[in-house]
């Protein structure tokens, strides 16, 4: 091999190199831009939310609560709305209020609503919920009661 040849294949090692370190980098800087990519995507796409209803009756009261965008929890505020009706004219009154789970499994059982009005009289009302704790999983409790003495009741997870 002559000296020109030598010189020659060492440039072109040279060049060799350099284009992998090239290559490499290249690789380097698309798999950021796509993790970077992916993230955005996931941090700003919008939640797969559904509606959801959580309600049962019970002697003298009907009632559910509607959550127009539960999707899978957990959230930290939660918009709602509860609907109850009276349904036995016993001169009782009927009462509704939202539970949540919090991560630890803790129930946080808000407060009550109340419909006063007699029999067939329906209530409802849209309102929301937060809890710093978070919102892990939703129910309802719905009652009849005799001033406050709770007369009986049902609750749906």
């Amino acid at each position: 091999m002559t000296t020109v040849e030598a010189i020659t294949e060492l440039g072109q090692l040279s060049q060799g190199r350099e284009t992998l370190k090239r290559a490499k980098r290249t690789a380097q800087v698309l798999g950021v831009v796509a993790t970077a990519m992916l993230v955005a995507t996931l941090t700003t796409s919008p939640a797969q939310a559904a509606a959801a209803n959580r309600g049962c009756d019970t002697t003298g009261a009907d009632g559910f609560i509607y959550f127009p965008s539960w999707g899978t929890g957990p959230v930290t505020t939660l918009k709602l709305e509860w609907h109850l009706d009276d349904t036995l004219a016993d001169g009782h009154h009927t009462r509704i209020r939202f539970l949540s789970k919090q991560h630890d499994g803790t129930i946080h059982y808000w407060p009550w609503h109340k419909n006063t009005g007699g029999a067939g009289n329906h209530e409802w009302a849209a309102t929301s919920a937060t809890d710093s704790y978070g919102i892990f999983d939703i129910g309802a409790e719905i009652a009849r009661y005799e001033g406050d003495t709770k007369l009986n009741s049902c609750t749906d997870w």
